[in-house]
C-alpha cells in the first residue's frame, strides 16, 4: 500500500527541480544587471570607457572642424581613420547641435542607445517567435547577461548601430509584408554603411527568400540591399578619395589563429549559446521557415566573424551580432529546459550543479569584486584624470595611452598598436615620429609601467623604444602609467618633475624602469 507522504513526494520532486532550473537561471541574470548598470554609470567618464575611444574621437572632432574623414597619412598622427564613413558621420552628431565639456559623453550616449535599440528588436523577434507568457521578459534577462557586451556598451564604435539596422532587417523579414521586403533590404544595406563586413543579414535574407522560392522577394530585396550598400560608399569616395585605402589598411593583415580561436570558444560557451543549443532540436525537426531565417543569419554572422577576427587586431565585439541572433533561441531553449526538468529530475539537479559551478560561480565572484567590495568611483576617477591633465597641459606629450595623448592638440601619436600593426605590414614609415623623439621633440613621454602586448602586437616596438631611451629618462609612475622626461632637462623639465610629484607621482623603481 503506498503512504499519503509517498504519493505527496512523487509530485514534489518533479516540481522542485523545475524550481531549481528556474531558480538558477533567473538568478544568474538579476545578478548580470547591476553589473551591466555599473557600465552604463561610466558615461560621464573623463578617460576611456574602452581602448581606443581616443583616437576615434579625435577623427570625429578632426571631421567637425575640417569635413574630412580620411586625412593625409603625412600628417601626425600619421594613421588612418579605419572605420566606415557612418560612424564618424553619426557619432559627430552630438558635437554638432551642442558643446560638450566632456567629449566622450555625446557619443556614448548615441553607442547606448543603439544598444537599447538592438536589445528591442531582438525582444519583438522574441514577441513573434516563442509566443508563451513572459518570453520578452526571459529575452531581456538572457540578453543582459551576456558579460562580453557588458564593456562596450559605451565604446565608440560601429558595432551597434550596424547591428541594430542587420536585426531590423530580420525582424521586417518575419513581418509577412509585401512593403516589408523592401525595408528589410534597405536595413541589411545600410547595416554595412557602419562596418563593412556586416552582409549577414543581406545574405541571410537572400538565401531565405530563395529557399522559400520567392523570386520576386528576393530580387526586390537584393536590389535594395544592394543600392543602400554600394551607393553611399560611392559617394562618400567621390569627396573622399583616400576612403577606401584607409578602410583596407589593414589588409592582408597579420593572422592570430589562437587568439581567433580563443574568442571563437567564449563565444560557444556563453550561456545563450548553449540554450540555444537547447532550443535547436525541436526548429530543425519542425523546420519552421521563420526560425530558419534566424538561424541562417546567426550561422552566416557567426562565419563571418570567425573568419574576419582572425586578424590580430580583432576582438570578442565582432561576435555580438551572433550572439544578439541566438537570444530568441535561447528564449526557446529556456521554456523547453523548463518544461523537460520535471521528466527527469535527477539530471535535472545534476545540470543545475554544474551551471552553478561553471557559470554561476564566477557570476558572484565578479558581482562581490565590481559591486560590493568595489570604492572606486566615477568622481574618484574623474578628479585623478584632471589632476593629470592639469600638469599635462601645456606641454607637448607623446603618449601611448590614447586618452593622455588626446590632451594635446595636435598629438603625434595616438593608436600605438596600429602604428606597430601597420609599420609590420609595411604600410607606413614611422621614422619621423622616432625621429622627433630622438631629438628630444616632446616635453614629456608617457607609457604604460608595464611592457603591453595584445594578439602579438606591441604597444612599443623594439625601433619605438630604442628612440624613447636615446632621449628620455623614467621619472616617475602614477596609476600604472610611466612619465619620461627628457634626459637633457630644463626649467620646464624640472618644473614638470615637481608638479607630476605633487600630484602622487611616485620615484620610479629599478623595475618600472626596466620593465615597460
Amino acid at each position: 500500500m503506498v503512504s499519503p507522504s509517498s504519493r505527496i513526494g512523487a509530485p514534489l520532486i518533479p516540481r522542485l527541480a523545475r524550481y531549481a532550473a528556474a531558480g538558477a537561471l533567473l538568478a544568474f541574470c538579476l545578478l548580470s544587471l547591476p553589473l551591466l548598470g555599473r557600465e552604463v554609470s561610466l558615461l560621464p567618464l573623463l578617460d576611456e570607457a574602452g581602448y581606443g575611444d581616443s583616437y576615434i574621437i579625435y577623427d570625429i572632432q578632426r571631421y567637425q572642424r575640417t569635413g574630412i574623414i580620411y586625412p593625409e597619412l603625412s600628417q601626425p598622427p600619421y594613421l588612418p581613420a579605419q572605420y566606415s564613413p557612418f560612424v564618424y558621420v553619426f557619432y559627430s552628431l552630438p558635437g554638432r547641435v551642442a558643446a560638450w565639456t566632456n567629449p566622450f559623453v555625446g557619443p556614448r550616449l548615441l553607442t547606448l542607445i543603439s544598444f537599447f535599440a538592438c536589445a528591442a528588436v531582438v525582444i519583438s523577434i522574441v514577441v513573434v517567435l516563442v509566443p508563451v507568457r513572459f518570453a520578452w521578459a526571459w529575452g531581456m534577462l538572457l540578453l543582459s547577461s551576456i558579460a562580453s557586451m557588458w564593456s562596450w556598451v559605451l565604446q565608440i564604435r560601429g558595432d551597434f548601430p550596424g547591428i541594430f539596422f542587420s536585426l531590423l532587417a530580420i525582424r521586417l523579414l518575419l513581418a509577412r509584408a509585401r512593403w516589408s521586403v523592401l525595408l528589410a533590404g534597405l536595413c541589411a544595406g545600410l547595416a554595412t554603411q557602419f562596418k563593412f563586413t556586416f552582409v549577414a543579414a543581406a545574405a541571410a535574407g537572400a538565401v531565405w527568400l530563395l529557399i522559400q522560392r520567392q523570386w520576386s522577394n528576393v530580387a526586390r530585396f537584393a536590389v535594395a540591399a544592394a543600392l543602400a550598400s554600394v551607393v553611399p560608399y560611392l559617394l562618400f569616395s567621390l569627396r573622399e578619395p583616400r576612403m577606401l585605402s584607409q578602410i583596407l589598411a589593414l589588409s592582408p593583415g597579420i593572422a592570430d589563429v589562437f587568439g581567433d580561436l580563443t574568442f571563437v570558444t567564449q563565444t560557444a560557451g556563453n550561456l545563450v549559446v548553449v540554450l540555444a543549443m537547447f532550443g535547436l532540436p525541436p526548429v530543425v525537426r519542425h523546420f519552421w521557415p521563420r526560425w530558419a531565417l534566424l538561424i541562417i543569419f546567426a550561422t552566416v554572422s557567426f562565419a563571418i566573424a570567425g573568419l574576419t577576427d582572425l586578424q590580430a587586431g580583432g576582438n570578442d565585439n565582432y561576435f555580438f551580432e551572433t550572439l544578439f541572433a541566438v537570444v530568441p533561441l535561447a528564449v526557446l531553449g529556456t521554456f523547453r529546459l523548463l518544461a523537460l526538468a520535471p521528466r527527469n529530475p535527477v539530471v535535472t539537479f545534476f545540470l543545475v550543479v554544474l551551471f552553478a559551478i561553471h557559470f554561476m560561480a564566477p557570476r558572484v565572484l565578479l558581482f562581490y569584486g565590481q559591486i560590493v567590495t568595489s570604492d572606486t568611483t566615477v568622481a574618484s576617477r574623474n578628479d585623478a584624470f584632471r589632476k593629470v591633465e592639469g600638469v599635462l597641459r601645456g606641454h607637448r606629450i607623446l603618449s601611448t595611452i590614447p586618452r593622455l595623448a588626446l590632451i594635446d592638440p595636435q598629438p603625434p601619436l595616438l593608436e600605438p598598436f596600429l602604428l606597430y600593426y601597420l609599420q609590420r605590414l609595411g604600410k607606413i614609415d614611422p621614422e619621423p615620429l622616432f625621429s622627433g623623439i630622438r631629438g628630444g621633440a616632446y616635453g614629456v613621454v608617457v607609457t604604460s609601467n608595464q611592457a603591453v602586448a595584445y594578439r602579438g602586437l606591441l604597444a612599443i616596438g623594439p625601433d619605438f623604444r630604442a628612440a624613447i631611451t636615446s632621449a628620455y629618462r623614467p621619472n616617475c609612475t602614477l596609476g600604472g602609467r610611466l612619465f619620461h622626461l627628457p634626459i637633457r632637462s630644463n626649467v620646464d623639465t624640472h618644473e614638470l618633475a615637481a608638479d607630476l610629484a605633487r600630484i602622487g607621482c611616485a620615484p620610479v623603481s629599478a623595475a618600472s624602469a626596466a620593465g615597460w
